[in-house]
């Protein structure tokens, strides 16, 4: 009776360490799949691929399945261009042209970005600034992420857009600019994109006609020019 149960106990502990092999007769790990794998739980209806993160736990999770799961969350861009014709004043950026919205986490018609879990993530402004005709004056801008409901800048950056009376630099031009940065979002505060202009006080309100583009026009072809992203990092 004890040897029958030492080779139980032993062929137990065998199979609690073993590999196991689907299609393949020679695992090489705890589990060795030779094929395709399909996890019914990372599942979704959206029509997009999504990548595939581990949680603390080891559960595997996608920004569709869990949202605090990270991926990208957001991709819009402008229906149309926004002019900065105002001395000291901000202009409020709304991507009306959603590309990317994973977990509806923004609103196309105020602006507003509310994320449903607190994390921190990547934000990128890609936009082009034209139609300034001024050649004497530049023009200061500050852009960046606003947070309403402590009513402070998260993110901004500051930057000159040149007069044309420089080398290189021609009459109404579009400029391209790009920022990206990480910082923490948090659960239950609405977040929007923002712009600030301002002129030199002897530029007449006919010389303020800058303008946020939405898009790139030339002779080989038109593209959308100004995008702003929101992905999700840890």
């Amino acid at each position: 009776m004890k040897l029958k149960n030492l080779v139980f106990a032993l062929l137990i502990t065998n199979l609690s360490y073993s590999q196991v092999g689907i299609n393949t007769t020679t695992p090489t790990k705890e589990l060795d799949v030779n094929g395709n794998m399909r996890v019914r739980g990372l599942s979704n209806s959206s029509g997009r691929t999504a990548t595939v993160s581990a949680m603390p736990d080891g559960t595997l999770v996608t920004g569709y399945s869990d949202p605090s799961a990270p991926g990208t969350r957001f991709v819009g861009f402008l229906n149309a261009d926004i002019s900065l014709n105002e001395d000291y004043n901000y202009k409020e950026i709304v991507l009306g042209n959603e590309l990317i919205d994973v977990n509806n986490e923004y609103n196309a018609s105020s602006g507003r970005y509310s994320p449903v879990v607190s994390g921190y993530y990547k934000i990128s402004m890609d936009f082009d600034i034209g139609d300034y005709t001024s050649d004497s004056y530049d023009l200061d801008i500050l852009i960046g992420l606003w947070d309403f409901t402590t009513n402070n800048w998260v993110l901004r950056r500051t930057f000159k857009h040149r007069d044309n009376n420089n080398s290189g630099m021609t009459d109404g031009r579009n400029e391209s600019y790009g920022i990206s940065n990480y910082l923490q979002l948090t659960v239950g505060h609405s977040y929007g994109f923002r712009i600030f202009s301002d002129y030199d006080p002897s530029i007449g309100s006919s010389g303020r006609n800058a303008k946020l583009k939405y898009q790139n026009s030339g002779s080989t072809g038109t593209s959308l020019s100004t995008s702003f992203s929101i992905e999700k990092v840890l």
